[in-house]
């Protein structure tokens, strides 16, 4: 998990480091950044190298992606990676967790089926895009 720390100096921003987050905790890196006179507000990450992602974001929220990967994933980065790459807010990735259900299409839609509020789900997103009317009568369907 290879960063790439950029400062903002006078409107312009330049790169200052490449830096692993796993080797180091967010207080080692801050307590550096300091002893450098740099301040907090300056530095930022501006994506991380080894997984070829240039999302812009602050040291705490990077951090809080290490702790994801360790915590949640096992050191299974892939999914924090796949995520980032379709720019996905890192708030929301933090926020959510994912399980591998199967391989198999199949056994994915199965699995997926049987979640409670699936089919509810399903009609309140058509209701709501409008695809589907649910009246006094019944249900009706837009035609395309």
């Amino acid at each position: 998990m290879i960063a790439n720390i950029r400062i903002r100096d006078s409107g312009q921003s330049k790169l200052l480091c490449q830096l692993d987050l796993m080797r180091f905790s967010e207080e080692q890196v801050r307590e550096r950044m300091l002893e450098r006179g740099i301040r907090d507000d300056t530095f930022f990450v501006c994506g991380f190298v080894d997984w070829n992602v240039d999302s812009e974001m602050s040291l705490t929220l990077a951090y809080a992606l290490k702790k994801c990967v360790q915590e949640l994933y096992d050191g299974d980065e892939s999914i924090v990676v796949h995520l980032l790459k379709r720019h996905v807010p890192v708030t929301e990735i933090i926020s959510h967790y994912y399980h591998l259900v199967s391989k198999d299409e199949v056994q994915t839609v199965t699995y997926l089926l049987k979640r409670d509020n699936l089919l509810k789900d399903i009609l309140t997103d058509y209701i709501e895009r409008g695809v589907l009317l649910n009246t006094e009568k019944g249900f009706y369907v837009a035609e395309k």
